[in-house]
């Protein structure tokens, strides 16, 4: 595998039946990488998306229990245990201006060829990961008749990201919905208060015991 191979892959859709598969589903990603790769993680909150990351740092070579939301420092630095390869975890959520990220080296970060940068709400700092980056978006959803309940996961390549950035699809109901609805990324307000029963119901739980830390996670909250 070359350097690129992350760029190569082929765009794909996955159910992720718990905790369990969406780790091991970015530990599988994670290897893939050999430095260079950037990636934009989306998700609603409670995705996955420190799940998917801790499995995303162990298929590098990092050490996993050292992975948490970054929301807070902005970015955590993680070096893997042979050190030829660097993770790089940003969190946008609370940035106002791509001035935030430029400010604590963001550019060197991207410019190092032995860096992996991966970046979780991207959409609050536009362009920060450039036009080349590899999307891994995770959603709530169920499938079979009896509404197995899980989270989604769709990976896409720079070249099909962009073009499904008009039209996506709702995570309660599947239905197409265009990235500047009101309500998105769920198709109407309809979907997005039954998204939010569902966790009201206890049909969505965390993998783990609460920890204090959790409590200020916007990615668990």
């Amino acid at each position: 595998m070359g350097a690129s191979d992350m760029n190569k892959i082929i765009s794909h859709e996955r159910f992720l039946v718990d905790a369990l598969a969406t780790e091991q589903y970015g530990c599988e990603m994670g290897r893939l990488c050999r430095g260079g790769e950037r990636i934009s993680l989306r998700g609603e909150l409670g995705a996955g998306k420190t799940t998917f990351m801790r499995g995303f740092a162990e298929g590098l070579g990092v050490d996993s229990s050292e992975v948490s939301s970054p929301t807070f420092t902005i970015l955590h630095v993680h070096e893997s245990g042979t050190g030829d390869i660097r993770l790089v975890h940003g969190d946008a959520y609370r940035l106002e201006s791509m001035e935030e990220l430029q400010e604590i080296g963001w550019e060197e970060y991207l410019l190092d060829p032995r860096t992996v940068v991966v970046l979780e709400w991207p959409e609050k700092v536009p362009g920060a990961l450039g036009s080349d980056a590899v999307v891994i978006e995770l959603m709530h959803g169920a499938v079979g008749e009896d509404g197995v309940l899980g989270r989604f996961v769709r990976c896409m390549d720079p070249v099909s990201n962009e073009a499904s950035m008009a039209a996506r699809r709702c995570p309660s109901c599947n239905k197409t919905v265009a990235e500047d609805e009101s309500s998105f990324p769920f198709c109407s307000t309809r979907c997005r208060m039954a998204d939010l029963g569902n966790w009201f119901a206890g049909n969505y739980s965390v993998s783990r015991e609460i920890e204090e830390d959790d409590l200020m996670n916007p990615d668990l909250s």
